[in-house]
């Protein structure tokens, strides 16, 4: 297995290594311990059954359902199949739902850790996925406002920030189930990663919608100079994506969207877009 650092603020690319016939306690360890100190990762060339990469998500903590349900797989619900290539996609607020800034979770009480997408179908031109470096952003913040937020805590619920205008808003929740499946939570605006010990800024985007202790003007002048400070093109990894590729992130650590809107799918194919998606919460398996 190697691994070579981006030339971007966060990421490293693996290769060498097929998951799908299985990894060894020594190669898993590597990986996890690339991903703490890359905060993503990109696995090249592999060739996932639904099988394997259940096996292989289940290495990074206990996988979770997205609370949209209608976003799941039937067969395999913890899977998300997340492109422009299915009868759900016709739908604009499925199939470019993720076109916003978002770190997956935090509106769960149970926070979101390992985040995993495998590239099954990629468009010629476009479908890249942006990741932003929370721990370099939070690291080159100006003395005072970090002293200012340092112990800022936030609410949260799902969608309920508010957008920028090249940004589409999440896929909606649609049933009062789903409204009630994740209640408001709180979280701090600045986490200490609980592994690799690294600070950074979290749940600055998607959910987070008061801080407490500050007014609601307040609430949104901060959450929006946090915002436009982090997704500066200097903390930005963008991935465009090839057929095999499992790009890997911590959500403690990275923020995340899709680049932009795309189409359905059209004829010839040329534009497709179709990605595997796998989310856990807790802690690696070999992590004590």
């Amino acid at each position: 297995m190697i691994i070579n650092k981006t030339s971007s603020s966060c990421g490293a690319i693996i290769t060498g290594i097929n998951l799908e016939e299985g990894f060894t306690n020594e190669e898993m360890t590597n990986l996890i311990n690339a991903i703490y100190e890359h905060k993503c990762l990109v696995i090249k060339n592999q060739e996932f059954s639904h099988k394997g990469y259940k096996r292989f998500g289940s290495e990074w903590g206990i996988l979770i359902k997205h609370m949209l349900e209608y976003l799941r797989a039937p067969s395999f619900p913890e899977l998300m199949v997340i492109g422009n290539t299915e009868k759900k996609d016709e739908d604009d607020a499925i199939r470019n739902g993720a076109a916003v800034w978002h770190s997956d979770g935090t509106y769960i009480k149970d926070s979101t850790t390992i985040t995993m997408l495998h590239a099954k179908e990629v468009p010629i031109d476009g479908g890249e996925t942006l990741i932003a470096d929370l721990v370099s952003a939070y690291e080159d913040l100006d003395t005072d406002f970090k002293k200012e937020i340092e112990n800022l805590k936030a609410l949260h619920f799902y969608g309920k920030a508010e957008f920028d205008k090249d940004e589409h808003v999440p896929a909606p929740i649609r049933t009062k189930e789903q409204k009630e499946a994740n209640p408001i939570c709180e979280k701090p605006i600045v986490m200490k990663h609980p592994y690799s010990g690294k600070k950074s800024l979290y749940g600055i985007t998607h959910s987070p919608f008061k801080i407490l202790g500050k007014s609601e003007v307040e609430t949104k002048e901060i959450l929006k100079k946090l915002k436009n400070f982090a997704t500066q093109e200097k903390y930005i990894y963008s991935h465009k994506y090839e057929v095999g590729d499992v790009l890997l992130f911590d959500n403690f650590t990275t923020m995340h969207r899709a680049k932009e809107n795309i189409d359905i799918v059209n004829k010839t194919r040329t534009n497709s877009r179709l990605l595997w998606r796998l989310s856990c919460k807790g802690k690696p398996r070999l992590i004590n």
